[in-house]
């Protein structure tokens, strides 16, 4: 009884902490140092599960390789196992290995997210304990979604009209602060261009309200694909950027990947009166350039240059493709020992 009111004061003084905190990165930081100095547990793992899927992901963004450094795959695998079987009503899960409890505590939903704390920890933890801890997560989630609707409010300067993303404005501010960043703390970050290949026919075949449709519809595309972290903008025209904070080619990768297959696996319906008589089918594909910052480039143009051409040495290679500046690097290195 004694150590379930001192788990309780614990959580408690947690909570009046995070009064103020009104974004996921400095809650799952202050999350990460609390179960560790006040329980006692290994580094925590954050995995996220989507509304529509029982698959659960590591959050690479947040977790930043920490599963290969504190845990073995078997207790990564049992983490996503203890997720996975989850259902909507269970708040949390745990297995006891060898000397440690593995825990998978529910902490809420953001966005189209179910997101989960997963560590592990040389005692078991009170049901009733780990239910509160629970309903604060939960509530303080639905008030970061909260804050984040007004910040949107209040940047609508920043949006742009047509697909809703940001616009060429906020890139600018945004990538600035992506360089202050890295002059503070040394973290890399990646850019990924996107174009819609042979657009033009589209717009001239099918005119601008088809376009914009359709413009619309990948935009959608794009904010579904990436991150949570990730931030995407309309260009101009029919070019897309996603910034991709605290990254190196394997993570941009991995995102432009997706991005690709997403778009040309998608039927894209416009509805009869945008434009058209009846409703029409349309398959796009899209060309995208990677470049990464310092890798590539050591100011705001040359890093933007840099993804515009590989999006345009994509383009040239047959469109549908992803090209990155790392690519480019090893093809020079190869052809510089041959």
């Amino acid at each position: 009884m004694q150590n379930i009111t001192e788990d309780y004061q614990k959580i408690l003084e947690f909570i009046c902490r995070l009064e103020d905190v009104d974004d996921l990165k400095h809650l799952f930081e202050y999350l990460d140092n609390f179960w560790q100095t006040q329980f006692g547990a290994s580094p925590v793992l954050m995995f996220s599960r989507s509304k529509a899927s029982k698959k659960a992901a590591i959050r690479d963004f947040w977790n930043r390789g920490k599963e290969e450094i504190y845990y073995s795959p078997e207790e990564v695998s049992l983490m996503k196992e203890l997720i996975e079987n989850s259902s909507e009503d269970t708040k949390h899960g745990g297995k006891e290995i060898g000397d440690y409890w593995v825990y998978s505590l529910g902490c809420g939903i953001y966005k189209t997210q179910h997101f989960y704390t997963c560590f592990k920890i040389k005692k078991d933890i009170a049901d009733n304990v780990l239910d509160y801890f629970h309903q604060f997560m939960s509530a303080t989630l639905t008030k970061i979604s909260r804050y984040k609707e007004a910040d949107n409010l209040k940047s609508l300067v920043h949006i742009d009209d047509v697909t809703g993303l940001y616009n060429q404005r906020k890139f600018v501010i945004d990538i600035d602060y992506a360089m202050d960043e890295y002059e503070k703390m040394r973290k890399s970050f990646s850019l990924i261009f996107v174009d819609i290949d042979h657009f033009k026919k589209v717009n001239d075949g099918h005119g601008h309200l088809v376009g914009s449709s359709l413009l619309k519809d990948v935009a959608k595309i794009l904010k579904d694909t990436v991150r949570d972290g990730d931030l995407c903008y309309r260009y101009g025209g029919d070019e897309f950027v996603v910034l991709i904070p605290f990254s190196e080619y394997k993570e941009a990768q991995i995102v432009a990947d997706r991005i690709l297959e997403n778009i040309k696996s998608e039927t894209f319906t416009v509805q009869e009166g945008e434009g058209i008589g009846d409703a029409s089918e349309f398959k796009l594909t899209v060309s995208i350039g990677i470049a990464n910052f310092p890798n590539d480039a050591r100011t705001k143009v040359d890093i933007i240059n840099m993804a515009d051409k590989m999006m345009y040495k994509a383009k040239q290679s047959g469109r549908g493709k992803v090209c990155s500046a790392d690519e480019l690097l090893k093809d020079d290195k190869k052809m510089s020992n041959e």
